[in-house]
């Protein structure tokens, strides 16, 4: 399972195997024995904090390259346009602009022209909305891009929480460390169709098409619920120590349900009770589920 992890920290945050190993293990004190930091989780973060920073700031929008392609469209814009007016006017000039305006009212006999009305003319108007489309285009691009690097951000951290709680289950992988891996990732798609308002706490809000995800109270899904639910349906666990006491009724404290064969089932059921808002049926779950493991 630690290589595993560890295989994953290194294709998230693009480190050799030494770097990771460097940053999330030690030496024991009192052996040779090669543990995990006391501190490695917020290592984890530190590193994920650094890669987030600079998401950000190479999502930012460039004000300046956008104002310098407004300026080259328009003088693009100005300079086609003074082109098809030479070409109308027959006129020879290396005047541009309003210059060039002047010497074809100067040169041409009788000529009723304006830069008002050169910029009414369909042909001008047509071009400069072209090349405003453009730039509006570029700028939503922009934009596009700078929300799709927010939510590939949201939806980093999620993941992290997930295989945090998915950890403390007990998930029963497969040896075959490729399998696992593929297997894992497929489970923590799951999530990407979802959207989250993400908390520093970890308890995120879960939305689904801009609402969030409720229980039939209309209370939010709990995040850590979410996820357990999830796993109960794509994994088996591995069994406890109290072992497999068989389905059991009665009255007597801890027991107002009936047991589950096996900590998967008891995962999977009491997971349900939570989506559904029974939260007093998942308590009596829980303590009926203590109790038999304590026998």
């Amino acid at each position: 399972m630690d290589r595993l992890i560890d295989k994953l920290l290194e294709k998230a945050y693009n480190k050799t195997p030494e770097e990771i190993s460097e940053l999330l293990y030690q030496k024991a004190d009192d052996s040779d024995e090669v543990i995990l930091k006391d501190d490695a989780i917020d290592l984890v973060l530190d590193l994920d904090e650094q890669r987030v920073s600079k998401i950000k700031s190479s999502a930012m929008p460039d004000k300046e390259k956008i104002k310098q392609l407004r300026d080259e469209m328009r003088s693009e814009v100005l300079t086609d346009f003074e082109k098809k007016l030479k070409a109308r006017y027959n006129i020879e000039s290396s005047f541009t602009g309003l210059d060039l305006v002047q010497q074809i009212v100067d040169t041409v006999s009788d000529c009723d022209i304006s830069e008002d009305k050169i910029k009414q003319h369909p042909t001008f108007l047509e071009m400069e909305q072209a090349k405003i489309r453009e730039i509006e285009q570029l700028q939503q691009d922009l934009e596009d891009f700078k929300l799709n690097q927010d939510k590939r951000t949201r939806l980093q951290r999620v993941r992290q929480d997930v295989l945090g709680i998915f950890s403390t289950l007990n998930p029963i992988e497969s040896e075959n460390t490729t399998v696992a891996s593929n297997r894992r990732e497929d489970f923590l798609r799951k999530f990407d169709s979802y959207d989250y308002e993400v908390q520093d706490n970890g308890e995120h809000f879960v939305k689904k098409d801009g609402k969030r995800v409720e229980d039939r109270h209309g209370n939010p899904v709990k995040f850590p619920d979410f996820v357990k639910s999830i796993a109960a349906a794509n994994y088996d666990f591995a069994q406890s120590a109290g072992g497999n006491a068989g389905n059991q009724s009665g009255n007597s404290p801890g027991q107002h349900t009936d047991i589950p064969k096996d900590e998967k089932e008891y995962l999977k059921k009491w997971a349900e009770l939570k989506l559904k808002g029974d939260n007093e049926g998942a308590a009596a779950l829980h303590e009926a589920w203590k109790v038999s493991q304590n026998k």
